[in-house]
């Protein structure tokens, strides 16, 4: 959670205060939506075929221009991530190579949608893999923010019916109509605290809810 802003900071500090938990695990995901290079991210160093087979683009061994950080004599971390050796040292760090989708699908999109449905090879599944832990581990009285993506909309991971929250920063979280806000706000959240059971009146009410919960931490 270190590169999320400080509110998210705060707010999940006070939710485990008042519930007396202690300290809580985070789990930050980073999905890299345009793909990424494992090969030359975790760079196997130590095997030839990397470098017969990639001699144009090949990350150099360690203790060279630009080499890999060696890691444990076989694979290395590209030089741009060096700051995570200290957590490799420190064992705080884990990699988990050459693993992957077992449906072998040449769409970018389709992969995309299996890798965060969690359903590989199957395009009907309407929650997402983050979703349905959430789903599995929820509690009464669990914070709006208990899952809180830094994007303009909420991830395909996230879909599903338990709450979840995407926003790019804390300023733009609201609705804004000029001299007509309270009014225009006002009247949504009536229409969603009607009965509604459907996704949508459900997504309406969790964003209500997000919004004064925020309002009320930071005022201003």
């Amino acid at each position: 959670m270190a590169a999320a802003p400080e509110f998210l900071h705060q707010f999940a500090s006070a939710q485990t205060a008042k519930n007396g938990f202690g300290r809580k695990k985070v789990l930050v995901t980073i999905f890299q939506r345009g793909a990424v290079d494992g090969l030359n991210m975790i760079v196997p160093h130590g095997d030839p075929a990397y470098y017969n087979l990639r001699r144009g683009i090949a990350v150099p061994q360690p203790n060279k221009a630009e080499g890999a950080v060696n890691l444990d004599g076989y694979f290395g971390l590209h030089p741009t991530m060096k700051p995570l050796e200290q957590f490799w040292l420190s064992k705080k760090l884990a990699v988990i190579h050459s693993s992957g989708s077992p449906d072998n699908t040449r769409s970018h999109f389709d992969a995309q949608d299996y890798m965060e449905s969690g359903t590989p090879g199957y395009k009907g599944t309407r929650d997402g893999w983050l979703n349905r832990v959430l789903q599995i581990s929820s509690a009464k009285g669990d914070s709006p923010f208990r899952a809180v993506a830094l994007t303009p909309q909420l991830p395909r991971s996230l879909y599903g019916r338990a709450p979840s929250v995407a926003m790019t920063n804390l300023a733009d979280f609201n609705i804004k109509a000029g001299l007509y806000t309270q009014d225009l706000k006002g009247g949504f959240e009536g229409v969603w605290e009607q009965d509604t059971k459907d996704a949508l009146g459900e997504t309406g009410k969790e964003t209500f809810e997000a919004v004064n919960f925020l309002k009320k931490a930071n005022p201003a």
